[in-house]
Order: C-alpha cells, then structure tokens, then sequence
C-alpha cells in the first residue's frame, strides 16, 4: 500500500494521463479508489479490469463495464454483478436473465472429481 499513490488516484484533478499510469500499477487497493472515480471512462475501467481482475466486480456494479466489456468465462462474478443490475446480456427470447436474491455474490464451489 502506497498513500501517496492513494492520494494521487483519490485526487479529481489528476490529469488523464496520469490516471493512465495509475492503472498501469494499479494493485487491488488502488483499483478499488480508481474505480470509484467519476471521471473513469469505458476505456479505463477495461484497462483497470485488465490489469486488476477483481476489480471488475465493483467496475461492473458502478455501471462502467457492460455485457460488451466482460466475458464470464474470465470474470464470472462481474458477469453476475451485471446480471444483479440488470444490465447483462438479454436471452435469445429477449427476457433478461435475473438473480435470485437468495444467491449473494458468492459463487457455490463444485465439488471436484478426485478420480483419475
């Protein structure tokens, strides 16, 4: 943890740029601060999820990735925080797929097979 890093991503008048080098060395701590910036765009928050995968749950959430931006196969939970907002992919019928409010964020783990 770097405050003055900290300090710098929490700073609204950081120039473009040097949120651009923010991201580039971007841990989850810092990701977690520059997702919360009201200045970050569409192609930021993909570079951040990129660099910080765990991030792309609250990018997901704050409404800056879309359908578009995640795959499930690489970020299952931001897929599901998009379904929670309701702003996932549509079904082939065009209903959109919901979240029962009993599921959490909190994917159940299959249990492995332990034959070989």
């Amino acid at each position: 943890m770097n405050p003055v890093l900290h300090g710098l991503a929490a700073n609204p008048s950081l120039p473009p740029e040097a949120v651009d080098r923010l991201i580039a060395l971007a841990d989850a701590d810092l990701a977690d601060i520059l997702a919360c910036r009201p200045d970050l765009g569409r192609d930021r928050a993909v570079a951040l999820a990129a660099r910080v995968g765990d991030s792309a749950v609250r990018l997901a959430y704050e409404g800056r990735l879309t359908a578009a931006d995640i795959s499930p196969a690489t970020h299952p939970q931001a897929a599901l925080a998009l379904l929670d907002r309701r702003a996932g992919r549509r079904c082939a019928d065009g209903s959109q797929p919901t979240l029962s409010p009993a599921y959490g964020q909190t994917l159940p783990r299959t249990p492995r097979s332990t034959t070989t």
